[in-house]
């Protein structure tokens, strides 16, 4: 601390300060260089309103600097007539920018580039405008800074900034040097500007008083007192002499009387400090004499100014602005109400400033009186900041705009709208492309005009709109007509000629999320005679609503169609859509489920069961001159795109069809999506936009992403494509600005091509050492106390309840013990325990219906003996639970596959406990004794007490715990003392009383003690117990079935909104809700949970969503590799035998994956060996002529061609070659979608399904055409090594023996070559990657050191790998869900570039063997010029199949011969001669 002292007074107290150079980064935390490609700024965000030093400017170079909120927005004005350009928007974290101030000297070499920066934390930040970077920072004020300029001390530049508490700071940037001066009987320093002809000196705003101080020392030069408010603004003037008019002060009374007053005043400085020493004559000192000044002018919150001269001590002029100087709303009574702002500024010598009304005045002065001039009345609302640039006067006020005004041409130049707050929509109008509609949270409508004479000229529109406008739609005939949906539920529509606003009588109790025209839905049923119905989406309904009769009651598009009828509209809609035609009308749902309904009757026409979460955006491709028009996109809240080509499902003759694959999915976003727009100028164009900060162009009809916009720095929320322009997006996100920007001028392709830094923005401030620590060590006693909790049995696996202290003093004895301790213990098990629950559950729902009948005609005939009767039904309890224990252990032992590994077989005395509280209410009665039991046997009396009050049986309870001495407050309290009615009193009392403060339980348990139950229950769901709500319910209300369905409706929502898809699940399925609870377990992901929702759907008789969702399950199950739960769900799915086939070829290519992967764990080679070596003649390294011979490859008989393989295993299943054609066309129907894989293993189920097509095709073009699909799933993976893979399985003997593909290879010329050349390009690029290495260096010139001959025992190695048939018969039943881990090593370069890195190459783990010599090297680098001359022809087929692998192998081939050459151990003479032969291939290639 001392050296730290001393550092400081050297570094004040010195005359001259050091120089230095160019200044540091001096914070590294902040990462704010972030370098992409951002399009310019349309709407910039708005400047902060009440802040007089919000906007700063320097006219040298034109800049235009705005605190907007939390960023900083940089502008570029012209003396032009044109919008100023946002040349640079800079995030400022999460800290609100207050204040900014530019340097004032553009030239000035170590800060001319730099802005200071005000936050409201209270730090002072120094920018580099060009980079963005934090130069330098401070937090040396304690309270809120008010006020910051640029000044000098001793000729060094410094920031200068003072706030609350009394306290200015004096910064010196280059070496974080500060100084503080105290006020300590000034606490509010509310402004501060320096003097531009003496830096040293700056004027302060102490509330109505102005200091002038000195900023080396902090003395008070001068106090000037004259304001009867607080002072708002204060501005130096910057011309030469006097600001006043000398020739018009003869006339005015009011001058002559301050001369005569000035003149009669005698102090001397001893007796005031703050007056001159002198008595000169106050017209003399501020006309006369050459000493006058300087001068400034000062506004107050009283709308007045104050000309001050510094050398008299005194304010000269006095003015008052008006309300409004074109005399409109003349008020009586001049009065302040509140803080009114009036903005300053210096022009030519002349002051110019603002209204409270939005004008710009222009004043002239005189000594003692003043007159203005308005130039314009360009803002209709108060003006905050008025800044010069060169001749132009830029104004920002509450209306949200910049306007531009040239003070010598006195013109308007430009208006530039801004935004306050997020923008939340935009849609240009149909009839006039020049027109854009933007809504934002700041509740108005900006209309944009592209076409006007003034630039960007913006209509606002606020009147009558209540709420943050969320939803528009244009009117397709109406020119002008904006359909509008607000956050409050208000709809209305407004007319963009005349601003008017019309809204709707009907509201919404929360959000309007889309609002939408079109046609009337069932005009016959509604009786619409109108062509155009407004439709807007709240509250989960869609209602239609007249705009010829605003006051009409809307209707309800679910009303119309009764719950019970097939085509009922689904409850949780969350997106509707209209087709181009308006023929159908498009619902989106939470489950993900699109359900697609004739607009004339809401007949259901097809159901899209693909997207499993909620759906965010439908949209229908526009209409064109294509079919496209049938097209629908589908955008929901995983990363996918869905697109339906829904021409063959809007048929007739398809009416009620389930769709379980679309037609392609666009994958490369990396969080959900949220909006979606069709290009109007290209059909097959969509854009969307993402969570992920980018915008993504995608061609629909390939499927391949087009262009990445990655400009925004948080989620984006909506895009679209300029009408007029083709090259044109608009685009908005969560920051306070519209970019629009251009596709063309983007080079990124992909969100993931993208800086990671775009994503990762720090945006929080950097944080102290002590910040640090003490969150650390927050965060550990977090985690430590959850492990605990989780380690006590805290929580529960399928709970929906909270958990709170009973009462105070449980809460005082230790942590809450759970109501049912024993439900938990049985529940607490793995998933597949609910599985088995949800099927036990759904087998009793469906043989209810009889035993209840029976059981009600024989009370019906026994009912005149009761006890007969009682008998019986204890009889028929007793057998009912000897029989209902083994039909649960037989369908347990049915449904077994749905077990987990390692996980035992649950007891049927297990899941009957656990159905008692799903059941009917007579089982509750068990439950809760045997939770009484188990209570009582850990004295949990409280416990115990409260649930025998739920049951009903307190009365024996009391008498009990009297006996044994265990009576506790809750249970005395219970009891009558005094009378019924006090006592009633007393514990409606206390209940509230115990809610209040948190105890819901005991509460609600005392409101149950005085019947009313329903309260309890009602308040239990309020909290979140829903548990308890529903054992209240069903012991204390067991027959009423309304409370029962809205405790367990409120539950299974509360369930499915965490994620507790099989609890929602159990809860419809316990009331009867059986296509709910399929629809709850159809949202989960893992093949177990669709298995369940499939037998749930076939239950609901919803047979064609059983299908869907039993397809769904398969292929979950094969991409999981669980081909045991194959077998087992297609023993329980009917029509779905022909999957066998599928699961069958997968099973083969696991296979062969696998022996790769042994081949690998036991550091041996690859089984396909060395291609060069085995297929045709070859130099040896003698340098021997020999012949390839049949033997030269070993292929053990269970590893023969996997066609044939997987033909032979069909055959044993039955399937025959007259078959082919039906699976086919089933496979075709139900894998139609063209994907692109994410992972290894989806992308062998790809190829699976291609190689099914391929095998059972028609013709050879069929068969043709989808061996290019497989070879297209291994290219688009972007890495060889699964390529390598593919083709030397489907060519185990080479390229030189192709009758392994069967019988068409004769006939398809093309693929089979294109076939040939991927599997020989596969090979020289894992060469490639192997020369690249630091292996092959080492290896290579081994081998050379010992005379180019290869050692005996890789000799060995490299001909012949043995396997046995003890190996084949363990590979053949080994476990091949095994695989998950293995599948990654099978890589040999882990990086997503592909495999043109140097990767290192772990011999022990690689599935190709390199050469081990150079003369083997180049026999193979000649062996594959021989295939690259042979297979050119080919290439022009690669671009139709795949452009994320490199396939260029003759480039590849010169980068070996070039290694060759840098080993240095091959002859000049061989690397000339394949250096020949390899021009010469090109040459003939290049030709060709």
């Amino acid at each position: 601390m001392e050296e730290d002292n001393d550092f400081h007074s050297r570094f004040w107290d010195r005359n001259e300060f050091l120089s230095f150079g160019p200044l540091p980064c001096r914070f590294p935390e902040y990462d704010y260089d972030i370098e992409h490609e951002a399009g310019e700024i349309l709407l910039p965000p708005s400047p902060n309103w009440f802040l007089c030093n919000a906007v700063d400017s320097r006219s040298e170079d034109g800049l235009l600097v705005t605190a907007s909120f939390k960023s900083i927005v940089i502008y570029k004005v012209t003396q032009e007539k044109a919008l100023p350009k946002v040349i640079k928007l800079i995030p400022h974290g999460s800290e609100k920018v207050l204040l900014v101030k530019l340097h004032p000297n553009p030239l000035e070499a170590k800060y001319g580039h730099t802005l200071a920066v005000v936050g409201d934390t209270y730090t002072v930040t120094l920018y580099n405008m060009h980079s963005g970077e934090v130069i330098s920072q401070h937090k040396e004020h304690e309270k809120p800074v008010n006020g910051i300029a640029w000044g000098s001390v001793g000729g060094e530049e410094v920031v200068v900034t003072v706030g609350s508490g009394g306290r200015m700071v004096i910064w010196q940037a280059r070496d974080s040097v500060t100084r503080i001066h105290s006020f300590p009987y000034m606490n509010e320093l509310s402004l501060v500007e320096v003097n531009p002809k003496d830096p040293s000196q700056a004027l302060v705003a102490v509330l109505k008083t102005v200091l002038l101080v000195s900023l080396k020392d902090g003395k008070i030069l001068t106090q000037l007192k004259g304001h009867e408010y607080e002072i708002y603004c204060v501005k130096w003037y910057l011309g030469s002499g006097s600001p006043l008019e000398p020739d018009l002060a003869e006339n005015n009374s009011r001058a002559e009387a301050l001369c005569d007053s000035r003149t009669k005043e005698k102090v001397s400085s001893e007796d005031s400090p703050d007056r001159g020493s002198g008595s000169k004559n106050w017209r003399e000192n501020t006309v006369s004499s050459n000493e006058t000044g300087p001068f400034f002018a000062s506004s107050d919150y009283g709308r007045n100014i104050l000309l001050w001269d510094v050398s008299a001590k005194r304010y000269i002029v006095r003015a008052n602005v008006p309300h409004s100087a074109s005399g409109f709303k003349k008020q009586s009574k001049d009065k302040v109400h509140g803080k009114q702002h009036i903005s300053l500024g210096w022009y030519d010598g002349n002051l110019y400033s603002s209204t409270i009304r939005g004008e710009l005045l222009s004043w002239s002065l005189w000594p003692g009186g003043a007159k203005f001039k308005s130039l314009h009345h360009l803002h209709n609302r108060a003006i905050y900041n008025l800044v010069l640039v060169g001749d132009i006067a830029v104004t920002s006020g509450q209306d949200r705009f910049l306007q531009g005004f040239h003070l010598k041409k006195s013109s308007h130049m430009f208006q530039v709208p801004t935004l306050g707050a997020s923008a939340t929509t935009l849609s240009f109008c149909p009839q006039d492309v020049n027109r854009l509609a933007i809504g934002s949270l700041d509740n108005n409508i900006r209309l944009l005009n592209f076409g006007s004479p003034i630039p960007l000229q913006t209509q606002t529109i606020f009147h009558n709109i209540n709420g943050k406008v969320l939803s528009f739609s244009w009117h397709p005939v109406h020119e002008g007509r904006l359909l509008f949906g607000t956050a409050t539920g208000q709809v209305g529509w407004t007319d963009v000629a005349s601003g008017r606003v019309t809204t709707f009588a009907y509201h919404h109790q929360k959000s309007v999320y889309k609002v939408e025209w079109g046609l009337p839905v069932c005009p016959e049923k509604t009786g619409s005679s109108e062509d155009w119905y407004a439709y807007s989406f709240g509250d989960r309904e869609i209602v239609m609503r007249s705009s010829s009769d605003p006051m009409a009651d809307p209707v309800c598009l679910q009303k119309l169609v009764a719950e019970s009828e097939v085509n009922a509209l689904p409850k949780d809609v969350t997106e509707f859509s209209f087709s181009p035609d308006y023929k159908y009308l498009a619902l989106g749902s939470q489950d993900g489920q699109v359900r697609v309904y004739q607009r004339a009757d809401l007949t259901l026409v097809v159901t899209l069961a693909v997207v499993r979460k909620t759906i965010q955006h439908l949209l229908w491709h526009p209409p064109m001159q294509s079919h496209y028009s049938d097209i629908l996109a589908v955008a929901s809240s995983e990363k996918e795109i869905y697109i339906f080509d829904m021409e063959k499902y809007l048929q007739d003759d398809k009416i009620g069809s389930v769709v379980t694959q679309a037609t392609r999915d666009l994958q490369g976003h990396e969080s959900r999506v949220v909006w979606l727009a069709w290009s109007p100028h290209e059909e097959g164009i969509l854009a969307s936009a993402s969570y992920d900060h980018t915008v993504q162009l995608w061609d629909t009809k390939t499927g391949e992403p087009k262009v990445n916009y990655g400009g925004h720095l948080n989620r984006v929320f909506r895009v679209e494509f300029s009408p007029s322009d083709p090259d044109l997006m608009y685009s908005f996100a969560d920051e306070n600005s519209v970019h629009v920007w251009h596709p063309s001028e983007q080079t990124a392709k992909t969100p993931a091509e993208r800086s990671t830094n775009l994503r990762d923005i720090r945006t929080k401030k950097p944080k102290d050492k002590e910040t640090e620590a003490e969150e650390e060590a927050q965060s550990k006693a977090v985690e430590s106390s959850l492990s605990a909790e989780k380690k006590n049995g805290g929580g529960s696996v399928t709970s929906g309840t909270k958990s709170s202290s009973i009462s105070a003093a449980a809460s005082k004895k230790g942590h809450f013990k759970s109501f049912f301790p024993k439900f938990h213990t049985v529940c607490s098990k793995k998933k597949s325990f609910h599985h088995l629950l949800l099927l036990n559950l759904l087998n009793q729902t469906k043989t209810a219906g009889t035993g209840n009948g029976h059981l009600e005609e024989e009370q019906v005939e026994d009912l005149e003996d009761l006890e007969e009767e009682l008998e019986e039904e204890k009889n028929s309890e007793e057998l009912e639970k000897q029989v209902s224990l083994p039909g649960i252990r037989s369908l347990c032992e049915k449904y077994s596959c749905l077990l987990e590994k390692d996980t035992e077989m649950p007891e049927p005395e297990d899941i009957e406990y656990a159905l008692s509280l799903y059941g009917n209410p007579e089982q509750i009665d068990t439950l809760l004794a045997a939770e009484i039991d188990a209570h009582e046997k850990k004295e949990n009396a409280t416990q115990a007490g409260l649930i025998h009050c739920w049951q009903g049986s307190l009365a024996d309870h009391i008498r009990q715990a009297a006996k044994q001495r265990k009576l506790s407050e809750f249970l005395v309290a219970s009891a009558p003392q005094v009378s019924m009615k006090l006592w009633q009193f007393a514990c409606e009392s206390y209940a509230e009383q115990l809610i209040d403060e948190g105890d819901i339980i005991t509460g609600a348990s005392y409101l149950i003690n005085i019947l009313k139950v329903e309260e309890a229950i009602n308040i239990l769901l309020k909290h979140h117990y829903y548990r308890e709500a529903l054992a209240i319910a069903k012991s204390r209300l067991g027959c009423n079935e309304e409370v029962m369905n809205k405790v367990v409706t409120a539950w299974a929502a509360s369930s499915i909104y965490e994620g507790s898809f099989d609890v929602a699940a159990l809860l419809q399925l316990s009331i009867g809700q059986v296509e709910s609870a399929a629809r709850a377990m159809a949202r989960k992901s893992d093949a177990g949970s669709l298995f369940v929702a499939a037998k749930l759907y076939a239950g609901a008789e919803k047979d064609d969503l059983a299908k869907a969702m039993g397809l769904l399950a398969l292929k979950e199950a094969s991409l999981k590799h669980e081909h045991g739960k194959i077998e087992s769900f297609l023993q329980h799915l009917p029509g779905f035998d022909w999957y066998r086939a599928i699961s069958c070829c997968h099973n083969v290519y696991l296979q062969i994956l696998q022996q790769v992967s042994l081949e690998m764990e036991k550091g041996e080679r690859y089984l396909i060996g060395d291609t060069a070596e085995n297929r045709e003649g070859i130099t040896n390294t003698y340098g021997d002529e020999k012949k390839a011979d049949s033997t030269a490859v070993f292929v053990p008989s269970f590893l023969r061609p996997p066609l044939e393989r997987v033909k032979e295993d069909w055959s044993n299943l039955g399937i025959t070659q007259e078959q082919y054609g039906d699976l086919y066309e089933t496979v075709t129907v139900n894998f139609s979608m063209q994907q692109t894989p994410t992972n290894v293993k989806q992308l062998w189920y790809l190829v699976t399904v291609a190689t099914c097509k391929m095998l059972t095709s028609p013709n050879k073009e069929a068969w043709e055409q989808h061996l290019k699909t497989a070879l297209g799933y291994a290219l688009s993976w972007g890495k060889v090594d699964q390529l390598f893979h593919l083709t030397h399985a489907l060519l185990p003997r080479g390229t030189s023996d192709l009758t392994t593909l069967g019988s068409h290879y004769l006939e398809v010329e093309e693929a089979v070559s294109l076939l040939c050349y991927l599997y020989n390009y596969s090979e020289v690029s894992l060469l490639h990657s192997f020369l690249e290495s630091d292996e092959a260096s080492s290896i290579l010139k081994i081998q050379n050191s010992s005379t180019d001959e290869p050692k005996e025992g890789i000799e060995k190695e490299a001909n012949n790998v043995p396997i046995t048939d003890d190996v084949a018969e363990s590979l053949e039943n080994r476990d091949v869900g095994t695989l998950e881990a293995q599948l990654g090593t099978l890589s040999l370069a882990k990086d997503a570039d592909g495999p043109r890195k140097t990767s290192e190459v772990n011999p022990k783990n690689r599935f190709y063997v390199p050469p081990q010599s150079c003369k083997e090297l180049i026999v193979r680098v000649n062996h594959y010029l021989d295939h690259l001359e042979k297979d050119y022809k080919t290439l022009h087929n690669l671009d139709r199949l795949s452009t994320k692998v490199a396939y260029d192998s003759e480039k590849c081939l010169g980068e070996i011969i070039l290694k060759l050459r840098e080993i240095g151990k091959v002859e000049e003479g061989d690397l000339e001669a394949l250096s020949v032969r390899l021009s010469e291939v090109a040459r003939d290639n290049s030709s060709k």
